[in-house]
Protein backbone atom coordinates (compact mmCIF):
# COMPACT_ATOMS: atom_id res chain seq x y z
CA UNK A 1 0.00 0.00 0.00
CA UNK A 2 0.88 3.56 -0.92
CA UNK A 3 2.56 5.23 2.31
CA UNK A 4 2.43 9.45 2.55
CA UNK A 5 6.08 9.21 3.88
CA UNK A 6 6.51 7.62 0.78
CA UNK A 7 5.01 9.80 -1.59
CA UNK A 8 7.18 12.92 0.41
CA UNK A 9 10.29 11.35 -0.60
CA UNK A 10 9.36 10.55 -4.11
CA UNK A 11 8.09 13.97 -5.04
CA UNK A 12 11.66 15.27 -3.96
CA UNK A 13 13.33 12.51 -5.86
CA UNK A 14 16.00 12.61 -8.43
CA UNK A 15 13.56 10.93 -10.89
CA UNK A 16 10.52 13.23 -10.32
CA UNK A 17 12.05 16.11 -9.54
CA UNK A 18 12.81 17.43 -13.57
CA UNK A 19 9.13 16.75 -13.82
CA UNK A 20 6.43 19.95 -13.71
CA UNK A 21 4.57 19.87 -10.58
CA UNK A 22 1.43 19.06 -12.33
CA UNK A 23 3.10 15.81 -14.04
CA UNK A 24 4.41 14.61 -10.50
CA UNK A 25 0.96 15.36 -8.60
CA UNK A 26 -0.45 13.01 -11.35
CA UNK A 27 2.04 10.14 -11.32
CA UNK A 28 1.54 10.28 -7.29
CA UNK A 29 -2.02 10.27 -7.53
CA UNK A 30 -2.23 7.36 -9.85
CA UNK A 31 0.30 5.35 -7.41
CA UNK A 32 -1.93 5.75 -5.08
CA UNK A 33 -5.21 4.77 -6.64
CA UNK A 34 -3.14 1.63 -7.74
CA UNK A 35 -2.79 0.69 -4.23
CA UNK A 36 -6.19 0.92 -3.65
CA UNK A 37 -7.14 -0.91 -6.56
CA UNK A 38 -5.00 -3.94 -5.77
CA UNK A 39 -7.53 -5.23 -3.93
CA UNK A 40 -10.04 -5.54 -6.92
CA UNK A 41 -7.75 -5.73 -9.53
CA UNK A 42 -4.60 -8.47 -9.67
CA UNK A 43 -3.07 -5.99 -12.66
CA UNK A 44 -3.61 -2.70 -10.59
CA UNK A 45 -0.57 -1.81 -10.30
CA UNK A 46 -0.13 -1.64 -14.58
CA UNK A 47 -3.25 -0.03 -14.98
CA UNK A 48 -4.82 3.33 -15.12
CA UNK A 49 -7.49 4.71 -12.74
CA UNK A 50 -9.32 8.04 -11.93
CA UNK A 51 -10.54 8.67 -8.48
CA UNK A 52 -14.20 8.04 -9.25
CA UNK A 53 -13.55 5.20 -11.78
CA UNK A 54 -11.57 3.64 -9.00
CA UNK A 55 -14.59 2.92 -6.83
CA UNK A 56 -16.70 2.10 -9.25
CA UNK A 57 -14.92 -0.09 -10.93
CA UNK A 58 -16.11 -3.58 -10.93
CA UNK A 59 -14.06 -6.17 -9.03
CA UNK A 60 -12.02 -8.77 -11.18
CA UNK A 61 -13.67 -11.44 -9.64
CA UNK A 62 -17.16 -9.85 -10.28
CA UNK A 63 -16.71 -9.20 -14.03
CA UNK A 64 -15.07 -13.08 -14.29
CA UNK A 65 -18.66 -13.94 -13.31
CA UNK A 66 -20.48 -11.79 -14.99
CA UNK A 67 -18.91 -12.70 -18.16
CA UNK A 68 -19.68 -16.23 -17.67
CA UNK A 69 -22.99 -15.66 -17.61
CA UNK A 70 -23.16 -14.33 -21.31
CA UNK A 71 -25.41 -17.14 -23.14
CA UNK A 72 -23.89 -18.90 -26.31
CA UNK A 73 -24.08 -17.03 -29.76
CA UNK A 74 -23.06 -13.21 -28.36
CA UNK A 75 -20.10 -11.59 -30.95
CA UNK A 76 -20.35 -8.06 -30.04
CA UNK A 77 -21.14 -6.03 -26.53
CA UNK A 78 -21.94 -2.53 -26.25
CA UNK A 79 -20.33 -1.34 -22.38
CA UNK A 80 -22.11 1.96 -22.20
CA UNK A 81 -20.98 4.02 -18.94
CA UNK A 82 -18.08 2.05 -19.57
CA UNK A 83 -16.18 3.55 -16.55
CA UNK A 84 -12.33 2.40 -16.52
CA UNK A 85 -13.29 -1.03 -18.07
CA UNK A 86 -13.49 -3.63 -15.17
CA UNK A 87 -16.58 -5.32 -17.16
CA UNK A 88 -14.77 -5.11 -20.47
CA UNK A 89 -11.44 -6.72 -19.61
CA UNK A 90 -12.87 -9.88 -18.45
CA UNK A 91 -15.21 -10.08 -21.58
CA UNK A 92 -13.71 -13.62 -24.04
CA UNK A 93 -11.58 -11.75 -26.68
CA UNK A 94 -13.73 -13.00 -29.49
CA UNK A 95 -16.55 -10.36 -28.63
CA UNK A 96 -16.76 -7.08 -29.93
CA UNK A 97 -16.87 -4.70 -27.51
CA UNK A 98 -17.74 -1.06 -28.21
CA UNK A 99 -17.22 1.11 -24.91
CA UNK A 100 -19.39 4.44 -24.67
CA UNK A 101 -18.25 7.42 -22.06
CA UNK A 102 -19.11 11.15 -22.16
CA UNK A 103 -15.19 11.68 -20.39
CA UNK A 104 -12.20 11.59 -22.77
CA UNK A 105 -10.36 11.06 -19.58
CA UNK A 106 -12.26 7.71 -19.20
CA UNK A 107 -12.02 6.62 -22.09
CA UNK A 108 -8.53 7.08 -22.22
CA UNK A 109 -7.71 4.53 -19.32
CA UNK A 110 -10.58 2.31 -20.98
CA UNK A 111 -8.09 1.57 -23.78
CA UNK A 112 -5.23 1.57 -21.76
CA UNK A 113 -6.81 -1.17 -19.41
CA UNK A 114 -8.75 -3.27 -21.81
CA UNK A 115 -5.71 -3.28 -23.75
CA UNK A 116 -3.83 -5.05 -21.20
CA UNK A 117 -6.27 -8.21 -21.56
CA UNK A 118 -7.49 -7.81 -25.02
CA UNK A 119 -5.55 -6.97 -27.99
CA UNK A 120 -8.30 -6.62 -30.36
CA UNK A 121 -12.02 -6.24 -30.89
CA UNK A 122 -12.26 -3.05 -28.87
CA UNK A 123 -13.45 -0.03 -29.35
CA UNK A 124 -14.14 3.68 -27.31
CA UNK A 125 -16.64 5.53 -28.10
CA UNK A 126 -17.05 9.31 -27.14
CA UNK A 127 -20.89 9.84 -26.67
CA UNK A 128 -23.90 9.74 -24.70
CA UNK A 129 -25.27 6.51 -24.38
CA UNK A 130 -28.75 7.10 -24.13
CA UNK A 131 -28.07 7.87 -28.13
CA UNK A 132 -26.13 4.89 -28.68
CA UNK A 133 -26.81 2.84 -31.96
CA UNK A 134 -24.54 -0.15 -32.89
CA UNK A 135 -25.56 -3.81 -34.03
CA UNK A 136 -24.86 -5.67 -30.45
CA UNK A 137 -26.14 -8.59 -29.17
CA UNK A 138 -26.61 -6.84 -26.11
CA UNK A 139 -25.42 -3.87 -23.41
CA UNK A 140 -23.48 -4.00 -20.29
CA UNK A 141 -24.60 -0.49 -18.18
CA UNK A 142 -22.66 1.09 -15.23
CA UNK A 143 -24.24 4.24 -14.71
CA UNK A 144 -22.79 6.73 -12.29
CA UNK A 145 -25.23 6.84 -8.83
CA UNK A 146 -26.54 9.80 -7.69
CA UNK A 147 -28.04 10.25 -4.09
CA UNK A 148 -32.04 11.46 -4.00
CA UNK A 149 -30.55 13.83 -1.45
CA UNK A 150 -28.77 15.62 -4.42
CA UNK A 151 -31.98 15.92 -6.39
CA UNK A 152 -34.76 16.66 -3.70
CA UNK A 153 -32.01 18.87 -1.34
CA UNK A 154 -33.31 15.95 2.17
CA UNK A 155 -31.28 13.14 2.91
CA UNK A 156 -32.01 9.87 1.59
CA UNK A 157 -30.52 6.44 1.51
CA UNK A 158 -31.43 5.28 -1.62
CA UNK A 159 -29.37 6.03 -4.73
CA UNK A 160 -30.76 6.83 -8.39
CA UNK A 161 -28.61 6.06 -11.41
CA UNK A 162 -27.18 8.71 -13.84
CA UNK A 163 -28.86 8.55 -16.82
CA UNK A 164 -32.09 7.93 -14.87
CA UNK A 165 -34.46 5.20 -14.90
CA UNK A 166 -36.83 6.33 -17.65
CA UNK A 167 -33.66 6.60 -19.81
CA UNK A 168 -32.51 3.50 -18.82
CA UNK A 169 -35.07 1.38 -19.14
CA UNK A 170 -35.53 2.71 -22.97
CA UNK A 171 -32.13 1.72 -23.91
CA UNK A 172 -32.57 -1.65 -22.19
CA UNK A 173 -35.88 -2.15 -24.19
CA UNK A 174 -33.91 -0.75 -27.21
CA UNK A 175 -31.32 -3.34 -27.07
CA UNK A 176 -33.75 -6.53 -25.52
CA UNK A 177 -30.42 -7.92 -23.86
CA UNK A 178 -28.89 -5.90 -20.88
CA UNK A 179 -27.31 -6.37 -17.81
CA UNK A 180 -27.89 -3.11 -15.56
CA UNK A 181 -24.95 -2.73 -12.55
CA UNK A 182 -26.46 -0.73 -9.75
CA UNK A 183 -25.54 -0.62 -5.94
CA UNK A 184 -27.13 -3.89 -4.18
CA UNK A 185 -29.56 -1.04 -1.78
CA UNK A 186 -31.10 0.42 -4.88
CA UNK A 187 -34.76 0.42 -4.69
CA UNK A 188 -35.80 -0.23 -7.82
CA UNK A 189 -38.79 1.41 -9.86
CA UNK A 190 -41.84 -0.64 -11.05
CA UNK A 191 -41.21 -1.02 -14.64
CA UNK A 192 -37.86 -3.20 -13.72
CA UNK A 193 -39.85 -5.50 -11.97
CA UNK A 194 -40.02 -8.48 -14.81
CA UNK A 195 -36.40 -8.61 -14.97
CA UNK A 196 -33.52 -11.31 -13.42
CA UNK A 197 -32.55 -9.66 -9.72
CA UNK A 198 -29.29 -11.15 -9.22
CA UNK A 199 -27.20 -9.77 -6.11
CA UNK A 200 -23.60 -10.52 -6.74
CA UNK A 201 -21.21 -10.82 -3.39
CA UNK A 202 -17.45 -11.36 -2.41
CA UNK A 203 -15.73 -11.62 0.95
CA UNK A 204 -19.34 -11.54 2.19
CA UNK A 205 -19.35 -7.90 1.20
CA UNK A 206 -22.89 -7.45 -1.53
CA UNK A 207 -20.90 -5.99 -4.17
CA UNK A 208 -23.72 -4.72 -6.58
CA UNK A 209 -27.20 -5.47 -8.04
CA UNK A 210 -27.76 -6.56 -11.67
CA UNK A 211 -30.71 -6.47 -13.55
CA UNK A 212 -30.88 -8.55 -16.15
CA UNK A 213 -33.16 -8.61 -19.08
CA UNK A 214 -34.12 -10.52 -22.36
CA UNK A 215 -31.18 -13.56 -22.94
CA UNK A 216 -28.91 -11.70 -20.45
CA UNK A 217 -31.34 -13.26 -17.15
CA UNK A 218 -34.22 -15.01 -16.29
CA UNK A 219 -36.99 -12.88 -16.43
CA UNK A 220 -39.11 -12.59 -13.02
CA UNK A 221 -36.11 -14.58 -11.20
CA UNK A 222 -34.21 -13.29 -7.73
CA UNK A 223 -30.33 -14.59 -7.60
CA UNK A 224 -28.15 -14.08 -4.60
CA UNK A 225 -24.10 -15.46 -5.46
CA UNK A 226 -20.95 -15.56 -3.33
CA UNK A 227 -17.74 -15.53 -5.52
CA UNK A 228 -14.93 -16.83 -4.44
CA UNK A 229 -11.60 -14.60 -5.81
CA UNK A 230 -11.53 -16.41 -9.38
CA UNK A 231 -15.15 -15.38 -9.89
CA UNK A 232 -16.29 -19.08 -9.09
CA UNK A 233 -19.69 -18.89 -7.96
CA UNK A 234 -22.19 -20.28 -5.34
CA UNK A 235 -25.68 -19.43 -6.25
CA UNK A 236 -29.78 -19.90 -4.46
CA UNK A 237 -31.97 -18.59 -6.94
CA UNK A 238 -35.97 -18.49 -6.80
CA UNK A 239 -38.80 -17.26 -9.03
CA UNK A 240 -39.84 -13.86 -6.94
CA UNK A 241 -43.25 -14.52 -6.62
CA UNK A 242 -42.47 -17.53 -4.62
CA UNK A 243 -40.41 -15.98 -1.93
CA UNK A 244 -43.01 -15.23 0.54
CA UNK A 245 -43.44 -18.68 0.44
CA UNK A 246 -40.45 -19.69 1.95
CA UNK A 247 -40.93 -17.54 5.19
CA UNK A 248 -41.86 -18.59 8.34
CA UNK A 249 -40.72 -21.75 9.34
CA UNK A 250 -39.63 -20.42 12.59
CA UNK A 251 -38.37 -22.35 15.81
CA UNK A 252 -36.28 -22.51 18.90
CA UNK A 253 -32.45 -22.33 18.41
CA UNK A 254 -31.33 -25.44 17.39
CA UNK A 255 -27.42 -26.46 17.96
CA UNK A 256 -26.27 -24.46 15.10
CA UNK A 257 -26.59 -20.28 14.27
CA UNK A 258 -26.35 -19.84 11.14
CA UNK A 259 -25.28 -16.12 9.48
CA UNK A 260 -26.55 -16.29 5.43
CA UNK A 261 -23.83 -14.00 3.36
CA UNK A 262 -25.12 -10.53 2.68
CA UNK A 263 -26.24 -11.13 -1.02
CA UNK A 264 -28.19 -14.02 0.48
CA UNK A 265 -29.93 -10.91 2.82
CA UNK A 266 -30.25 -8.21 0.01
CA UNK A 267 -32.10 -11.06 -2.25
CA UNK A 268 -34.39 -12.14 0.48
CA UNK A 269 -33.79 -15.80 -0.13
CA UNK A 270 -32.44 -16.33 3.53
CA UNK A 271 -35.87 -18.43 3.75
CA UNK A 272 -34.93 -20.74 0.54
CA UNK A 273 -31.68 -21.22 1.90
CA UNK A 274 -32.66 -22.47 4.98
CA UNK A 275 -35.47 -24.84 3.18
CA UNK A 276 -32.68 -26.43 0.67
CA UNK A 277 -30.36 -27.11 4.38
CA UNK A 278 -33.24 -28.14 6.88
CA UNK A 279 -32.76 -24.59 8.73
CA UNK A 280 -35.65 -22.44 9.80
CA UNK A 281 -35.85 -18.64 11.41
CA UNK A 282 -35.11 -17.93 14.74
CA UNK A 283 -37.98 -15.04 14.04
CA UNK A 284 -40.27 -14.86 11.54
CA UNK A 285 -38.82 -11.21 10.24
CA UNK A 286 -35.38 -11.88 10.77
CA UNK A 287 -32.44 -13.45 7.99
CA UNK A 288 -31.00 -15.37 10.89
CA UNK A 289 -31.23 -19.27 11.23
CA UNK A 290 -30.80 -22.26 13.22
CA UNK A 291 -30.55 -26.09 12.99
CA UNK A 292 -28.78 -28.95 14.40
CA UNK A 293 -26.95 -30.08 11.49
CA UNK A 294 -23.75 -28.83 10.67
CA UNK A 295 -23.94 -27.18 7.40
CA UNK A 296 -21.47 -26.43 5.18
CA UNK A 297 -22.43 -23.87 2.52
CA UNK A 298 -20.40 -20.50 0.77
CA UNK A 299 -23.86 -18.86 1.68
CA UNK A 300 -24.16 -19.43 5.34
CA UNK A 301 -21.42 -18.38 8.40
CA UNK A 302 -21.79 -21.12 10.55
CA UNK A 303 -21.30 -20.78 14.64
CA UNK A 304 -21.87 -23.12 17.47
CA UNK A 305 -24.84 -21.87 19.79
CA UNK A 306 -22.87 -21.85 23.78
CA UNK A 307 -25.85 -20.23 25.15
CA UNK A 308 -29.22 -17.43 25.16
CA UNK A 309 -28.90 -15.08 27.18
CA UNK A 310 -31.30 -12.45 28.51
CA UNK A 311 -30.84 -8.80 26.95
CA UNK A 312 -29.79 -7.39 30.46
CA UNK A 313 -26.76 -5.25 30.72
CA UNK A 314 -25.95 -6.07 34.54
CA UNK A 315 -26.33 -10.42 33.47
CA UNK A 316 -24.28 -9.97 30.71
CA UNK A 317 -21.42 -7.72 31.80
CA UNK A 318 -21.35 -11.14 34.68
CA UNK A 319 -21.31 -13.83 32.39
CA UNK A 320 -18.22 -11.50 30.50
CA UNK A 321 -16.42 -11.31 33.44
CA UNK A 322 -16.60 -14.80 34.35
CA UNK A 323 -15.38 -15.74 31.15
CA UNK A 324 -12.79 -13.99 31.32
CA UNK A 325 -13.40 -11.92 27.45
CA UNK A 326 -11.71 -9.37 26.69
CA UNK A 327 -12.09 -9.54 22.43
CA UNK A 328 -15.37 -9.22 22.17
CA UNK A 329 -17.49 -9.14 18.96
CA UNK A 330 -21.39 -7.90 19.05
CA UNK A 331 -23.86 -8.75 16.32
CA UNK A 332 -26.81 -7.15 15.63
CA UNK A 333 -29.99 -7.42 13.78
CA UNK A 334 -33.74 -6.87 14.80
CA UNK A 335 -32.88 -4.98 17.92
CA UNK A 336 -31.92 -1.09 17.89
CA UNK A 337 -28.68 -1.20 19.69
CA UNK A 338 -25.24 0.04 18.96
CA UNK A 339 -22.54 -2.30 19.14
CA UNK A 340 -20.02 -0.19 20.49
CA UNK A 341 -22.10 1.61 23.52
CA UNK A 342 -22.68 -2.54 24.77
CA UNK A 343 -19.27 -3.39 24.44
CA UNK A 344 -18.18 -0.15 26.60
CA UNK A 345 -21.03 -1.38 28.84
CA UNK A 346 -19.94 -5.15 29.41
CA UNK A 347 -16.25 -3.96 30.13
CA UNK A 348 -14.53 -6.78 28.39
CA UNK A 349 -11.15 -7.67 30.03
CA UNK A 350 -9.11 -10.97 29.61
CA UNK A 351 -7.79 -13.17 27.52
CA UNK A 352 -10.23 -14.90 25.67
CA UNK A 353 -12.74 -13.70 22.87
CA UNK A 354 -16.44 -14.46 22.42
CA UNK A 355 -18.91 -13.68 19.67
CA UNK A 356 -22.60 -12.03 21.06
CA UNK A 357 -25.48 -11.81 18.78
CA UNK A 358 -28.47 -9.47 19.75
CA UNK A 359 -31.44 -10.45 18.13
CA UNK A 360 -34.82 -11.46 18.78
CA UNK A 361 -36.30 -14.98 19.34
CA UNK A 362 -40.05 -15.33 18.21
CA UNK A 363 -40.24 -11.61 18.76
CA UNK A 364 -38.17 -11.41 22.18
CA UNK A 365 -34.95 -9.31 22.58
CA UNK A 366 -32.58 -12.09 23.46
CA UNK A 367 -28.53 -12.63 23.06
CA UNK A 368 -26.98 -15.59 21.46
CA UNK A 369 -23.72 -16.45 23.05
CA UNK A 370 -21.90 -18.25 19.54
CA UNK A 371 -18.53 -19.34 18.52
CA UNK A 372 -17.79 -18.93 14.82
CA UNK A 373 -16.53 -22.69 13.44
Amino acid sequence: MADGRDDLALAGSAALRPLEPWKRAALLEQRALRAKASRKQSRAGEMLFTALGQQQMTAEAVAIYKASRLPQGVSAVGDLCCGLGGDTMRLPEDISVMGVDLSEETLRAWRHNAALYRQKTTWAVRGDVTRFEARVDGVFLDPASRTLAESYGERDFDAEPEPGWEALESVMRRFGNAALKLSPGTRLPDAFNDAEHEYIGLRDECLELTVRTGAFGRAGWVRAVELNEAGEATAVEAPATDLDATFGHVAEPGEWFYEPVKSVVRAHLFGVVAQEHGLWQLDGRLAYLGGDARVESPLLKRYRLVKVLACDESALRAEIAAREVGILEIKKRGLDIKPEEWRKKLKPKGPNSATLVFTRLQGKASVLWVVRE
